[in-house]
């Protein structure tokens, strides 16, 4: 027999897909901010779906979502994502491929990230130290007001950059437009050429 109408889960599940798709290309071109929204609607697709037997498939996408976004950008929503994957890991049990990622590296990502926006209890030279970071960025990344503005600002830089070319030397008329578009939203940002003098950047 023919199946001629899809399940809610089923759509749910290609709209996913699509995301991803549209996400990849966004990340291609550097423009990873553009995935932001589509991350935050493939969460809420995957929470809709009330299927154990696709408990693998949406940890795979959950696990793909994840690559797809500036985590250090947006790390608050990246956890809730990586949470999500976790529990539907636990809930496929030994069914995940073997592309999929381990449940300790997800812990470890998640305790990486929870370290990252946990400013009243890990400084910033703790988090350094305690998770490998070598370069240093600017302590106003770990707020809550970089990731509530991130997108938006993000956005306008794009804007401004129009179709400037995005190879080498891009980073650096990028971090001057991003100060500009920061100031204007009363944030003031020291990029990584700034405190990092002596690394070369291209």
């Amino acid at each position: 027999m023919i199946k001629l109408f899809k399940t809610e889960n089923e759509k749910r599940a290609e709209r996913v897909v699509k995301n991803i798709e549209k996400m990849r290309q966004n990340s291609q071109e550097m423009r990873m901010w553009k995935n932001i929204p589509l991350a935050k609607e493939s969460m809420e697709l995957l929470q809709a779906i009330d299927d154990d037997e696709a408990a693998s498939g949406m940890a795979m996408a959950c696990d793909a979502i994840v690559q797809q976004l500036p985590e250090y950008d947006v790390p608050r929503l990246v956890l809730d994502l990586l949470h999500l994957e976790l529990t539907l890991m636990q809930r496929a049990g030994g069914q995940l491929p073997d592309c999929c990622s381990a449940e300790e590296d997800v812990r470890n990502d998640i305790c990486r990230l929870q370290d990252y926006i946990d400013i009243a209890h890990v400084s910033y030279s703790e988090f350094m130290e305690r998770h490998h970071r070598h370069l240093n960025f600017d302590p106003i990344e770990r707020t809550p007001e970089w990731e509530e503005n991130f997108y938006e600002i993000e956005k306008e830089c794009d804007h401004r950059l129009g179709n400037e070319p995005r190879g080498m030397g891009f980073c650096f008329s990028y971090w001057s437009t991003l100060r500009q578009v920061l100031a204007e939203h009363g944030i003031e940002w020291h990029s990584p050429s700034e405190l990092n003098p002596r690394v070369m950047f291209d």
